[in-house]
């Protein structure tokens, strides 16, 4: 690929090193972002279009164990003899350590910390699995978590119990319980509050949500599997209708209804949130009134325009509460 043309008329460009990596890259604004790539292949740094770079260091078995930012922090990485991540270290002086079982799982995390004063606060997480890999506790110095599994490797449960420490900090015990169906979709879920259960249509999209107080969130859905209507046992809460493309264009919330539009790109122009009737707002679809005769209409309560740059980001807002807001960016 050499070249993206846009439905806006911006475009991207491409170079490449005789191996189809690629070497440079020009966004809709014609700033390039460089790649300089060693023997294998690998970058070596990054440069964006202000100059500024991001290095990237390998060891001989190609292992990245150190990257510098543009601000000339650096990352440092250790790996084992099996190349698995063993230590890192992070530009805000974490330290980050990691311990595996023989079948390759994470069994603990030890996070070092550096404090203004020269201390090293430690916090440790250690994991315990199954011979298959499978989370069975987690513990630290607040709580233990066992985990619970099926057959099918579902999870079933998850309980916690709180240590001497975690009690004085306010952490409780708890236990959580699923329950599935036979398409493994979870139709029950069981907390200390109440039980939630879960209804299903053939497409497997969630129809009732049934709350732990009796009452049902009821989910309808047109014939592509797109959310129509939320209703709390039948008392309407929120309408959507969608466009050909299937994005959102209408959403009613009690007497406000919020509309939106969108450009030749798919993304989000403008919004606004109305108290017109409905059977009045058939005219956002016309494609010959421009936008700004509804979008800033007295009825609207709310209003808002975006505009985008030719990189595609966002470049200004325009707000009937916050007014104006203009957006620039770095080059990367």
């Amino acid at each position: 690929m050499l070249r993206i043309n846009h439905p806006d008329g911006t475009s991207e460009h491409f170079t490449y090193n005789e191996l189809g990596q690629v070497l440079t890259h020009t966004d809709g604004k014609g700033k390039t972002t460089q790649l300089l790539r060693n023997a294998r292949g690998l970058p070596k740094w990054r440069q964006d279009a202000k100059g500024q770079t991001i290095t990237y260091e390998y060891d001989k078995a190609i292992r990245l164990v150190a990257l510098t930012n543009e601000n000339d922090a650096t990352y440092h990485f250790a790996y084992d003899n099996s190349d698995r991540l063993i230590e890192e270290k992070r530009i805000d002086n974490l330290t980050r350590r990691f311990s595996y079982n023989l079948g390759g799982h994470l069994t603990q995390v030890e996070e070092i910390g550096y404090g203004d004063k020269g201390e090293q606060p430690r916090r440790s997480t250690f994991l315990e699995r199954d011979p298959i890999g499978r989370l069975l506790a987690k513990l630290n110095d607040d709580a233990r978590q066992d985990y619970a599994y099926d057959d099918g490797d579902r999870l079933l449960s998850i309980q916690r119990k709180q240590t001497d420490t975690g009690r004085k900090l306010g952490v409780t015990a708890e236990k959580l319980e699923f329950t599935y169906d036979l398409l493994g979709r979870l139709t029950k879920e069981t907390t200390p509050q109440g039980a939630l259960t879960y209804d299903y249509d053939p497409l497997s999209n969630l129809t009732t949500l049934t709350l732990p107080t009796g009452q049902h969130l009821n989910h309808l859905y047109y014939g592509s599997g797109h959310l129509h209507q939320l209703n709390l046992d039948g008392q309407l809460i929120s309408d959507m209708e969608r466009d050909d493309l299937h994005r959102e264009i209408y959403r009613t919330q009690g007497k406000l209804t919020s509309c939106f539009g969108y450009d030749s790109m798919g993304r989000k122009s403008w919004q606004y949130a109305t108290t017109l009737p409905a059977e009045k707002l058939s005219q956002i679809q016309n494609p010959l009134i421009k936008p700004e005769r509804y979008v800033e209409h007295a009825y609207n309560s709310i209003h808002r325009r975006y505009e985008y740059d030719p990189a595609g980001e966002l470049s200004r807002t325009l707000d009937k509460l916050r007014g104006e807001t203009r957006y620039e960016y770095e080059a990367n």
